[in-house]
């Protein structure tokens, strides 16, 4: 057990390349490689905390099958805690079939499988009740978790005295009725929200981020991030006072996959080290930096030490 708890989706890419057109039914074409990897929220953020050196543990749903047992032996072989791992019976592990066209573009086909079927009557509450940070990420694509059942998670985090976070993930199809039914239970039961621009404008309808923090405290959460992308981020505390925490100057961006994970990470780490919130969030845009410099989800992530003496010598945007 650690003092952090990740709870969400996990998933496995098949990456298919190069996929140069896709074969008429019963057709076939031939591809040069396939290259599995793992994926999601709580797993990406998890494998970033422990190659960052920062203990947690995960709690995931999975499949039982082979996809399923790949996705415990790669957070056991980066020593991610894996007692919470849920092993649903019928259930396939999530996974997206990733096409690398000719040009670099990408187009997938996803399974939700066990994402869908997580509930908070399977959550190993003993992890919880020991933790000292519950973070909750993979909002809108737990079909049963989501909404009333992520808040009685986050309350009883709160009550055993962790401190909770919520993430989302960007579902540009949904209405906004959904955003509201899935995000709003939770924020009384929140210590941090830290959704991305797009995420919060697709539940507040605001395009301010601190139009957007505010909406949020108006309902309950304590603290807000409003990530921001290659503009860094912005936070709103408890007491009202606001920072705009800006990015790392970065010459040459390789692949944004698993960069909000990633900051996720940074953030959590910054809390646990007890940096105050525009610290950790400037920790949780160096970790990110480290992402996009390198292919994959965490590939890029190195220790905590090294991500500091990146800090001491990589200049913010917009300052000399």
């Amino acid at each position: 057990m650690s003092d952090i708890v990740n709870v969400g989706i996990c998933c496995v890419d098949a990456i298919g390349q190069t996929i140069d057109d896709y074969p008429p039914p019963g057709g076939l074409r031939l591809f040069d490689k396939l290259t599995l990897t793992t994926g999601g929220n709580a797993v990406n953020c998890s494998i970033a905390l422990a190659k960052m050196g920062i203990a947690c543990d995960a709690i995931v749903e999975v499949g039982d099958d082979a996809l399923g047992e790949f996705v415990v032996s790669e957070l056991t072989k980066y020593g991610v805690g894996t007692a919470g791992v849920i092993h649903g019976d019928g259930i396939h592990t999530p996974y997206t079939f990733v096409c690398v066209l000719p040009g670099g573009q990408r187009s997938f086909f996803h399974t939700m499988g066990a994402n869908g079927t997580l509930c908070y009557d399977h959550i190993n509450l003993d992890l919880i009740r020991q933790a000292k940070f519950c973070f909750v990420t993979g909002t809108m694509v737990m079909e049963t978790f989501d909404g009333e059942q992520t808040a009685r998670l986050l309350r009883r985090a709160q009550e055993a005295g962790a401190r909770t976070l919520l993430d989302t993930v960007y579902r540009d199809s949904a209405p906004a009725e959904q955003w509201h039914a899935n995000i709003h239970p939770a924020l009384p039961a929140l210590d941090y929200f830290i959704p991305s621009q797009p995420e919060a404008r697709a539940i507040t309808g605001f395009d301010r981020p601190r139009d957007i923090a505010r909406a949020f405290q108006d309902r309950g959460c304590k603290n807000v991030v409003v990530k921001l992308d290659k503009d860094g981020a912005f936070c709103r505390d408890a007491s009202g006072s606001e920072t705009h925490v800006p990015a790392y100057r970065i010459d040459h961006v390789v692949d944004t996959t698993g960069a909000g994970d990633s900051w996720s990470a940074g953030f959590l780490a910054g809390l646990y080290k007890g940096l105050d919130m525009p610290e950790a969030a400037l920790l949780g845009n160096a970790t990110a930096a480290h992402c996009i410099q390198a292919p994959g989800a965490s590939t890029g992530i190195v220790p905590l030490d090294q991500i500091a003496e990146f800090q001491k010598k990589t200049p913010l945007r917009g300052r000399n």
